[in-house]
C-alpha cells in the first residue's frame, strides 16, 4: 500500500501501526515518504491539519480496527471540518467473525462515515492499487476532505496477487474550472449595480491558493476584505515599506469582527464570498449587519448552497479562477476603482479599529509583540480556540505580515489542536517559524505533542495564557458557584513547565518582548520554548463577551 501513495505523489503517513506489519511499516522503509508516529491516536487529524495545510498535499493517516479508532475521532473530526485532503486507511475485524463477540469488533462506518468523502471497504488485496488511487483522487476532488480504505483482517492477511508498479503518477488537486459564463454574467450585473461592495475570504479559498487573484480584485473594486478564522493567510494582513499589500484587510468576520468595523459591514450592498460555507462563527451578527444584502458565493462544492445564508448567485468554480474571471469582467465593464469614497469610508474605520486601546491587559500586548517581532519574516500562528485565545482572533491584536499565514481549529474547536497541528507545519516545512498560542487548558492536554516533537527534533514556541485553567466555563458561571473548583488547574502548569528546554514568565509588555526573541532563537536551534503569560478572568475579549452575552 505504501508503494501506490508513494506512486501517486503522497509524502507523509502519520499513523500508528497495528499488531500486524502494516502501512506505517511499509511507508518507513522507503526514501520518499515520511513517518511520523504521534504517542497520541487524538493527534492524528492535528498534525495532517497542520501538513496540508502548509504544503498542500494530501497525507496518509493510519488507525487500527476499534479503540484506535474512536481514540482518533477528535482530530479526525476537526480535519474534516477544516475540509482537508487526507485518506484514512483502518483495519477492521474479518469479515467471517463479525457479529461473533469479535476482539475489538466496531462497525467503524457510522462514526467515520459522517464525516467521510468517500468510504470504501477493500474487499479483495486486487483492489489495493484502484482502492488507493481512488481514495486520493476523492480526498483532493472538488469536495476535498477525508476518504477512508477500511481494510478487513481477512483480506490483510491474504496473499495478493496484485501487480506492484513503481511507475509513479502523482495526483494533484485539479482546479475545477472557472464558472459558466452565465453565471459570471449575472454576478458581473450584480457587481455592476453595487457600490460599496465587501470581499470574503474563507479557508477554501486559502486551500485554492485564491489570495493573489483575490487580492487584485478587491483592489479594482476598492474594496475591504475579511477573513474566516481559517481563511486567515489567504489574503496579506498588513504591508511594510516596499509594499502596500495588506491596504484591504479589515480583520475577520462574523463572531471575531472588529466593533468599528460594523458599520462598514452594514453598508456594504454586496458580498462576494470565496471559499467558504459561512459557518456559525464567521455569521455571527450576520442578520444585523448584513441582513438581505445579496451574496454572491463562490465554492467548488455545491453542497455549500445548503450552509449559511442563501446566495443571490452562486458560482461553481475554483476561487482562484473565478476571482480572475470577475476581475476580467470587471475591467470589461469600465467598473475599477483604485480609490472611492467607500474606500476611503472603510479605510478610516479600519484605522480606527487598529489604532483603538484594547486595554491593560497582558494577553492583547504580547499578541502585538508577536506580530512586530515576526513582521516580515516568514511565520505561522498556530491557534486554540479557548477563552483568553480568543484575544489572537482580533486584527487589532495580532496582524499577520506580507509572508504570515495563520492556521487555526475548524468549527469543532477541539481543546489540544495547536501544539500537534504546529508539529504538521514544521514537518511540511521546517524552514517555516512556527508559533503556538493556546490556554493553560489546552496545554495541559497537549503533553503527547511535546513528546513527539521532542522525538522528532522539532524547535517550537509555545505562548500559553495562564488563567488557572478552563476560563470558558469558569466565565459562564457565577464567581461564587459550588462547582467553581473544577475548573481550577492552577497547579498544573508548573509540572508543564519542566518539559521545555527554556520557561519564561513575563509580567509586563517590555518583558513579553524580551522574551518572545529568546524564545524565537531556542526555537530555531529546535528546542521547545515556553512563554507563560498571565491572564485575569476580567480581561475578555470581545469575542468572548460576545458569546456570553455582554456588550463587546
Amino acid at each position: 500500500m505504501a508503494a501506490e501513495f508513494g506512486r501517486l505523489g503522497v509524502d507523509m503517513v502519520v499513523g500508528f501501526p497495528s499488531d500486524h506489519p502494516s502501512l506505517v511499516d511499509a511507508a518507513s522503509r522507503r526514501d520518499d515518504i515520511r513517518v511520523l508516529v504521534p504517542r497520541d491516536q487524538r493527534m492524528l487529524g492535528c498534525v495532517a491539519a497542520g501538513y496540508v495545510r502548509t504544503k498542500h498535499l494530501p497525507v496518509a493517516i493510519e488507525v487500527s480496527t476499534g479503540p484506535s479508532v474512536l481514540n482518533a475521532l477528535t482530530g479526525l473530526a476537526e480535519l474534516a471540518s477544516l475540509r482537508l485532503p487526507a485518506v484514512l486507511v483502518t483495519t477492521s475485524t474479518a469479515r467471517d467473525q463479525r457479529g461473533r463477540a469479535a476482539f475489538q469488533e466496531l462497525s467503524q462506518r457510522e462514526p467515520l462515515g459522517q464525516f467521510s468523502v468517500w468510504y470504501h471497504v477493500l474487499a479483495t488485496g486486487e483492489q489495493l492499487r484502484w482502492a488507493v488511487e481512488s481514495a486520493v483522487w476523492q480526498a483532493t476532488g472538488p469536495r476535498p476532505g477525508i476518504a477512508v480504505i477500511e481494510v478487513p483482517a481477512d483480506v490483510a492477511d491474504a496473499p495478493s496477487r496484485a501487480p506492484v508498479s513503481d511507475r509513479r503518477s502523482p495526483v494533484r488537486p485539479v482546479p475545477v474550472p472557472a464558472p459558466a459564463e452565465e453565471a459570471l454574467l449575472h454576478a458581473g450585473i450584480l457587481r455592476e449595480r453595487a457600490q460599496r461592495p465587501v470581499v470574503v475570504v474563507g479557508g477554501g479559498a486559502h486551500a485554492a491558493g485564491a489570495g493573489p487573484a483575490v487580492w487584485k480584485l478587491a483592489r479594482a473594486l476598492d474594496a475591504p476584505v475579511f477573513a474566516t478564522a481559517s481563511g486567515r493567510g489567504t489574503v496579506p494582513e498588513v504591508g511594510n515599506r516596499f509594499h502596500d499589500a495588506g491596504d484591504n484587510f479589515c480583520g475577520l468576520l462574523g463572531l471575531y469582527r472588529e466593533a468599528d468595523m460594523e458599520d462598514t459591514l452594514r453598508r456594504g450592498d454586496l458580498v462576494l464570498a470565496f471559499g467558504t460555507r459561512l459557518e456559525e462563527t464567521a455569521r455571527d451578527g450576520w442578520d444585523e449587519l448584513i441582513g438581505d444584502t445579496p451574496v454572491i458565493r463562490v465554492d467548488t462544492d455545491h453542497e455549500a448552497q445548503l450552509y449559511g445564508p442563501s446566495a443571490e448567485c452562486f458560482l461553481a468554480g475554483d476561487a482562484a479562477l473565478t476571482a480572475e474571471s470577475l476581475l476580467l469582467e470587471t475591467e470589461r465593464r469600465g467598473a475599477v476603482s483604485a480609490r472611492s469614497p467607500w474606500g476611503d469610508e472603510w479605510r478610516a474605520a479600519r484605522d480606527r479599529s487598529l489604532k483603538r486601546d484594547t486595554g491593560p491587559g497582558l494577553v492583547p500586548a504580547t499578541l502585538r509583540a508577536l506580530s512586530r517581532e515576526y513582521g516580515d519574516s516568514r511565520w505561522c500562528v498556530v491557534q486554540e480556540n479557548g477563552l483568553q485565545d480568543l484575544w489572537g482572533y482580533q486584527y487589532a491584536c495580532l496582524q499577520l505580515g506580507p509572508e504570515g499565514t495563520a492556521l487555526t481549529p475548524g468549527e469543532q474547536t477541539m481543546m489540544g489542536f495547536a501544539l500537534p497541528a504546529a508539529l504538521g507545519v514544521r514537518l511540511a516545512d521546517p524552514t517555516l517559524e512556527t508559533v503556538v498560542t493556546c490556554g493553560d487548558g489546552a496545554l495541559e492536554m497537549s503533553l503527547a505533542a511535546l513528546a513527539t516533537a521532542r522525538q522528532a527534533g522539532i524547535g517550537l514556541t509555545v505562548v500559553v495564557w495562564d488563567n488557572g485553567g478552563w476560563g470558558w466555563p469558569r466565565a459562564e458561571r457565577d464567581a461564587t458557584a459550588s462547582l467553581m473548583s473544577f475548573t481550577d488547574r492552577s497547579r498544573s502548569l508548573p509540572a508543564l513547565e519542566r518539559m521545555f528546554d527554556d520557561t519564561q514568565r513575563v509580567g509586563t509588555p517590555e518583558q513579553a518582548e524580551h522574551a518572545l526573541a529568546r524564545a524565537r532563537e531556542h526555537a530555531r536551534a529546535g528546542r521547545l520554548a515556553l512563554i507563560v503569560v498571565p491572564a485575569r478572568d476580567t480581561d475578555l475579549p470581545p469575542a468572548a463577551r460576545r458569546g456570553l452575552g455582554q456588550p463587546a
